[in-house]
């Protein structure tokens, strides 16, 4: 059994929450609130089904919108919330556990019918693709987690982002919290019920074993934003830190001034590089 158990929270993909039209799920509004509350509620069912299985540990990393959502008074009194240093590479203290299990996480931009989809940013990110492949947060994490030989094992989300988790991670175990319709539509799940349903198959993923994958280097990593100005910026800042990179050659464009391809050797390019 996995005992020292890291929760990674983002918070679109909790019950409940389906945002509002044109807008992010932004810190202070209604919907935020709400997630926020039905967050710490998911977290807690977890919780209290690890630590009767007998997990030694389980700690927070509160991820949406670079933290500080969750109250620490909302939460079980035995999970430590952690505060990472924003400075530092991301999920740099992944070796303090033996697994990774993911709440609210959602599906990628430009996915028809998941809820608030979007990847990293909605205001400037298009798309990510890693070897010509779209990529989404949850393939991101579990690349970096296994760059730390952790497995991820558990992920609890609306209907689609619960697929890309299972195409991101072929033995992740999964929960549904919501069915997706559309961005802003979603049939939700009473909540007696999902608590319930989390709590089993969270104790079966971390009672599991689990493979990892890590990334294979040199890898294509291609990021595309909406606007252009962004695009350059990024482009400048990759090739200052010595990362081989380039606008995305098209034969109609000649260069696609939304999309910088990159080369990435090592899993510290390929997080800076996100």
């Amino acid at each position: 059994m996995y005992k020292r158990i890291l929760i990674a929270l983002d918070l679109e993909g909790v019950n409940n929450v389906k945002g509002v039209p044109y807008e992010a799920l932004s810190k202070g509004t209604d919907e935020w609130k709400i997630a926020k509350v039905q967050g710490a509620l998911e977290i807690n069912a977890a919780a209290r089904a690890l630590f009767a299985a007998g997990a030694e540990k389980v700690d927070l990393w509160d991820n949406h919108g670079g933290g500080h959502n969750i109250d620490k008074a909302d939460l079980d009194p035995r999970v430590d919330l952690l505060d990472p240093d924003l400075t530092l590479p991301r999920m740099y203290f992944a070796d303090d556990y033996d697994c990774v299990c993911y709440f609210g996480y959602h599906a990628m931009e430009g996915t028809l019918g998941g809820v608030l989809a979007h990847t990293m940013s909605s205001k400037t990110v298009q798309f990510y693709k890693l070897d010509g492949k779209y990529i989404g947060e949850i393939d991101m994490d579990a690349y970096i987690a296994a760059s730390h030989s952790k497995p991820s094992v558990f992920f609890a989300g609306g209907d689609i982002a619960c697929s890309q988790a299972k195409r991101a991670v072929e033995s992740i175990i999964t929960v549904t919290t919501k069915h997706e319709i559309s961005r802003n539509e979603a049939e939700f799940r009473d909540n007696k019920e999902l608590f319930a349903e989390i709590g089993k198959k969270i104790t079966e993923a971390v009672k599991s074993e689990h493979a990892y994958r890590t990334l294979a280097f040199p890898a294509r990593f291609e990021k595309s934003f909406k606007r252009v100005e962004d695009t350059a910026k990024y482009l400048a800042r990759l090739q200052k830190r010595g990362i081989e990179a380039e606008y995305l050659t098209d034969e109609v464009l000649g260069k696609d001034a939304h999309t910088v391809v990159s080369t990435v050797h090592n899993i510290e390019e390929f997080i800076y590089c996100i």
